[in-house]
């Protein structure tokens, strides 16, 4: 596949679901937390808002290193052939909350449900640096794109 074409189907899954899984690694033991996010048009940068005090936010401090998968999986049969899920893998830094970041606008939009929750002065703002993509479609047919 073209990287153009591997880059569209990874936008179009990003841009349709609204929550994904984030892969961190917690005193050397993998934790998983679900997170609404928003993406970057360039795909690069992928960006999260989580309340400063969870153990992803400690296990991130310790180990930037982060993986994040987005599906479209329905739990149906046909999942199957039709699913496809994308695995982002890259490091991860807090960005300061003043000046606000421009991504805020973006994952308001995505998520207007979430403002309160977004402008909290609990949470805490991130941004995964994307090195690379790996794709997983007809469940076992797998590409990755490095973006580096």
């Amino acid at each position: 596949m073209r990287n153009e074409d591997f880059l569209d189907q990874v936008g179009v899954l990003l841009d349709a679901q609204r929550v994904g899984v984030l892969a961190t690694n917690y005193r050397n033991t993998p934790h998983q937390s679900l997170i609404a996010y928003t993406h970057a048009e360039s795909l690069r940068e992928i960006y999260f808002i989580t309340p400063r005090y969870t153990r992803k936010v400690e296990a991130m401090a310790a180990d930037p290193r982060v993986a994040f998968i987005v599906d479209n999986r329905q739990n149906v049969e046909s999942d199957f052939d039709a699913c496809i899920a994308v695995t982002a893998k890259g490091t991860v830094e807090e960005i300061p909350r003043q000046p606000q970041p421009a991504f805020i606008a973006r994952y308001l939009k995505k998520h207007p449900y979430l403002e309160e929750f977004a402008t909290a002065p609990t949470c805490s703002y991130f941004r995964i640096r994307v090195r690379s993509y790996t794709l997983v479609s007809s469940f076992q047919r797998v590409e990755e794109l490095i973006l580096e």
